[in-house]
């Protein structure tokens, strides 16, 4: 295994599989904007060729997936009676961090281990697959700062889970357990706290395994689902199926259709 570390960020390569460790334990992993940047150059690594990464894992070091954006700058500012550097922080480093998350082109799964908080919720729908640990919750915090959301949550949620569903978590500012999260929809897993690593790791490990080209595509379809129309998006998948039509896995799947023999994917 190889490891490189950022700020408050540890990045372990394992085969295919890379996994991003958000390692601020004793603030529950906050986003500070060092971290950020610690994570947005995670993402530059992983999307290097010669890594070959078939599946990015994400989760957090401690009891906590990430706790939000870290706040420490903005109470200092507010106790000295500075303007507040909010708005431009948020266009400036936690918004282009989300939109990187959101075009890496392998599949992505989130491994929520414990609270999951503002940005966090963020980065865990910007997922292809959540597990997330009986003990785990979510909260939309906003309400509270009486602040208007960001990172793209009243984007993702109401898609998530739908409007209605949304705007309670949004606007009551609600504290949303791991296992009514899964039964709105919102997540895939829950698996026990103990034992939580091997259980995400083992789903990570799936999609690491599996035909990476056509599951790179299948994200980005899905997320484009929302913006385009029937015609425009038919005609993305027809290209999806052109390109996957010509990869080594996809012949090695058409071979073995129909017969029990295991298909070993590469993911080219």
């Amino acid at each position: 295994m190889e490891i490189l570390n950022f700020e408050n960020v540890r990045l372990e390569f394992d085969g295919a599989l890379a996994s991003l460790v958000l390692a601020d334990a004793d603030r529950l992993n906050a986003l500070s904007p060092d971290m950020v940047e610690g994570v947005q150059a995670a993402l530059r690594e992983i999307a290097k060729p010669r890594r070959g990464v078939r599946c990015l894992m994400v989760t957090g070091e401690g009891r906590g997936f990430c706790a939000g954006a870290n706040l420490s700058r903005r109470r200092t500012e507010a106790s000295e009676g500075k303007p507040s550097s909010a708005g431009s922080a948020v266009e400036s480093i936690f918004h282009p961090m989300i939109r990187k998350l959101r075009d890496v082109e392998v599949p992505v799964v989130a491994a929520v281990n414990g609270a999951c908080v503002g940005i966090g919720v963020s980065i865990a729908l910007l997922a292809d697959y959540v597990i997330a640990a009986d003990k785990a919750y979510f909260l939309v915090p906003f309400r509270n700062l009486a602040s208007s959301t960001d990172s793209g949550l009243t984007w993702l949620l109401p898609r998530a889970i739908g409007p209605a569903r949304a705007r309670q978590l949004v606007m009551r500012a609600e504290r949303l357990p791991a296992e009514t999260a899964l039964q709105w929809g919102m997540i895939n897993e829950v698996a026990p706290v103990e034992g939580f690593a091997g259980a995400a790791r083992k789903v990570a490990q799936e999609f690491a395994d599996g035909p990476t080209v056509a599951l790179g595509l299948m994200r980005r379809l899905v997320q484009d689902s929302a913006t385009t129309g029937l015609d425009a998006h038919m005609e993305a998948e027809a290209r999806g199926v052109l390109k996957t039509s010509r990869t080594q896995d996809n012949a090695t799947a058409i071979k073995a259709f129909g017969s029990k023999a295991p298909v070993t994917f590469v993911g080219s």
